[in-house]
């Protein structure tokens, strides 16, 4: 019953989330000392999650995993392989071992995107980055961790989904609306029971970017929500994803001012790369997310420690073969071939 019902959750609340060890930069640049590290987070098909809504996802999710998969060049360039907690919690022995064996045999660290707080009876159940009322964080945190532990499988990295968004900045009639210092507490007991298990893992943070949802302003916002949680738990998120809201024609210049204010609190600056959720096709997800990239790092200068290329959209549908321009993996090699 714990399975069915957080999976049915997190299969809802699908965030809108080089090498491991880029360095952040220092003296007010804002240009990252390293090339982006890639991270590959494609959602896998939700038809038979149980006691999910079905949105989409990459049908030949299984495939990436197969010996000989069609992405070599991709596969050679991506660092990190994101997966939703819900997706291990639902996977077969026989699905996860054989993500875990391929991961490690080519060095592709994992992430993993999860809700750190829990709900209580009056709130938080059925909204984005809660546990439900019912169910606790600590149980379904160690059910995901360590179905992977027990595989060998690494962590390097833990996305929390969203918290102070949907926690204290959402108008949203069943979300807590906590005050910032409990939002920090709950998010810092998180990570220590993820280094229980996993003691070099970093678990950092994801927002959106939304212009128009904070006060006074996104940029202030987060700032004050940042640097609260290193007042609560004694230091930094060890880095922070921007999901944008690419709708605003703003973004670039908003994007760049909170990444440099990212490295002046001593954070790893991310950015997500996506399509958008009415897209029709995986030619048109797949070529907004290369507009994006291509937007943001040639024509407005942006240099983010991670690019994130994810979906928890109804596309794309297809992540192979690499030399299809309009698939998953054919998105990362288009973004190796504008920045290796």
């Amino acid at each position: 019953m714990l399975k069915r019902t957080i999976i049915a959750v997190l299969a809802l609340s699908l965030c809108a989330a080089g090498s491991a060890n880029a360095q952040v930069a220092t003296d007010g640049d804002t240009r990252a000392a390293k090339p982006a590290s890639i991270w590959f987070h494609p959602l896998p098909t939700t038809a038979d999650w149980p006691g999910g809504t079905e949105i989409g996802g990459s049908v030949d999710f299984p495939d990436l995993f197969q010996t000989n998969a069609p992405w070599p060049i991709a596969m050679a360039h991506v660092s990190v392989f994101g997966i939703y907690a819900g997706w291990i919690l639902d996977a077969t022995d026989e699905e996860l071992q054989q993500t875990v064996a391929f991961l490690n045999a080519h060095n592709m660290g994992i992430e993993i995107e999860a809700p750190a707080l829990q709900a209580i009876s009056t709130c938080g159940s059925g909204v984005e980055g809660y546990v439900p009322y019912g169910d606790s964080v600590h149980d379904v945190t160690l059910a995901y961790l360590d179905r992977l532990k027990a595989l060998g499988a690494q962590v390097p990295f833990v996305k929390v989904d969203e918290p102070y968004f949907y926690a204290n900045v959402v108008n949203e009639p069943h979300a807590c609306h906590w005050p910032v210092s409990k939002i920090a507490s709950e998010v810092g007991a998180y990570a220590r029971l993820v280094r229980s298990v996993y003691p070099k893992a970093a678990v950092g943070d994801v927002e959106p970017i939304i212009a128009s949802a904070y006060t006074p302003d996104v940029k202030t916002a987060l700032d004050d929500w940042h640097d609260t949680y290193r007042s609560v738990t004694g230091k930094p998120f060890p880095f922070f994803f921007a999901d944008i809201d690419f709708s605003n024609p703003e973004w670039p210049a908003i994007v760049k001012s909170i990444e440099y204010k990212t490295r002046h609190h001593g954070m790893r600056f991310g950015i997500i790369y996506i399509g958008d959720e009415p897209d029709t096709s995986d030619a048109e997800w797949s070529g907004k997310a290369v507009a994006r990239f291509e937007t943001y790092q040639l024509d407005n200068d942006g240099h983010p420690d991670y690019v994130l290329f994810q979906s928890w959209q109804p596309y794309p549908q297809y992540c192979l073969p690499e030399n299809d321009p309009t698939t998953f993996t054919g998105v990362i090699d288009a973004y190796i071939n504008d920045f290796d």
